[in-house]
C-alpha cells in the first residue's frame, strides 16, 4: 500500500478529524462535534481528543495476523481506559466514525463503523463505495425532510430545530441495541463494525474520507460523482476541491440552499494505490 495523498483540514479551534497510515493500512476517524457544551479534555474538545487517542493507538498496535474487529475491540479498550484516566465520564463519553482499511496478501480488510465512506477502484473498473450499512441513507433521509420543508416555506431555523431535536433523540440511544453503534467507550460497538474481506488487484486505488470531505459530491455537487472525486484526488487536486467546497459552504451559512447539519464540517481524505 503506497499513501500517496493526505489532507486533514477545519475551520474550528480543534480539528476532531484523523487521518493516518502505516506501511500496510490506512484510517480516517471522524469525532461527532458536541449538540452542546462539553467541557475540554487535555486542552481540546472531547472529538478531537478521541479522534487523536485512536489516531496515535492505531498507528503502533500490532496487528499482524489478527482480524481487525480484534483490532477494534483492542482499540475500544484502550480509548475506554484514557477516557477514564482523563475524568471523561461513561455518560456522555464522545464519539467518532472510524474507517480502517488493511493490505495483506493480495487481500484488503475493512472494518467500518459509522458514516465515512471508502472508495475503491480497481484498475480499469467502476468506483465502488462501501460504507457501514447500519448508517447507509439515514442522513441523507433526514436532511431530505429539512429539504421538503423549507421548500414547504418553513424557515431555516424551524426546520433545523425539528432535525436537531431527531438528533439528539439519536445520539441519545448510540452504542445501545436501540440506537446505532460507533466508536466509543463500549465494547459491544466493536461487534457490530462492518467487517470485509476481498480480494484486490495491484494498482487498485482507495479513498477513506470523512463525510465532511464527502460534501463536494454531496450536497454540493462540485463533482459530479464518486468517480470525479476519486479523479481530483488521484490527480493531487484535493487541496484545491477542499478550497472550493469551504467557498461554497460560506456562500450559504442559512444550509438553506444545500441542507446540511453545521456550515462547515471537518474534511478529510486519504488516497492509496495497493
Amino acid at each position: 500500500m503506497r499513501v500517496l495523498r493526505s489532507i486533514s483540514r477545519s475551520d474550528k479551534p480543534d480539528n476532531e478529524d484523523a487521518a493516518g497510515c502505516r506501511p500496510d493500512g490506512l484510517w480516517v476517524i471522524d469525532g461527532a462535534t458536541p449538540l452542546g457544551d462539553e467541557v475540554q479534555v487535555d486542552g481540546r474538545s472531547p472529538a478531537a481528543w478521541l479522534s487523536a487517542v485512536a489516531d496515535a493507538f492505531l498507528a503502533q498496535v500490532p496487528w499482524e495476523g489478527r482480524p481487525l474487529r480484534a483490532v477494534l475491540r483492542d482499540l475500544v479498550g484502550h480509548v475506554r481506559a484514557e477516557g477514564r484516566g482523563a475524568g471523561l465520564p461513561a455518560d456522555g463519553f464522545p464519539t467518532a466514525t472510524l474507517s480502517l482499511a488493511r493490505v495483506r496478501d493480495g487481500r484488503l480488510d475493512l472494518c467500518l463503523l459509522g458514516d465515512s465512506p471508502v472508495l475503491l477502484r480497481p484498475p480499469g473498473a467502476t468506483v465502488i463505495e462501501f460504507v457501514d450499512p447500519q448508517f447507509a441513507g439515514v442522513e441523507e433521509a433526514l436532511l431530505e425532510r429539512v429539504r421538503t420543508e423549507l421548500d414547504r416555506g418553513e424557515t431555516a431555523a424551524d426546520a433545523y430545530a425539528r432535525a436537531h431535536a431527531h438528533n439528539r433523540e439519536r445520539r441519545r440511544w448510540r452504542n445501545t441495541p436501540r440506537g446505532s453503534w460507533m466508536l466509543s467507550d463500549v465494547p459491544a460497538a466493536a461487534e457490530h463494525a462492518y467487517a470485509t474481506t476481498l480480494a484486490v488487484a495491484p494498482g487498485t486505488e482507495l479513498v477513506a474520507m470523512s463525510d465532511g470531505f464527502a460534501r463536494a459530491v454531496r450536497p454540493f455537487g462540485l463533482v459530479r460523482d464518486d468517480t470525479e472525486l476519486l479523479d481530483e484526488i488521484a490527480a493531487g487536486r484535493e487541496a484545491e476541491l477542499l478550497d472550493r467546497l469551504r467557498a461554497a459552504e460560506r456562500a450559504d451559512p442559512s444550509c438553506s440552499r444545500f441542507p446540511r447539519f453545521g456550515v462547515s464540517d471537518d474534511a478529510s481524505a486519504i488516497y492509496a494505490r495497493l
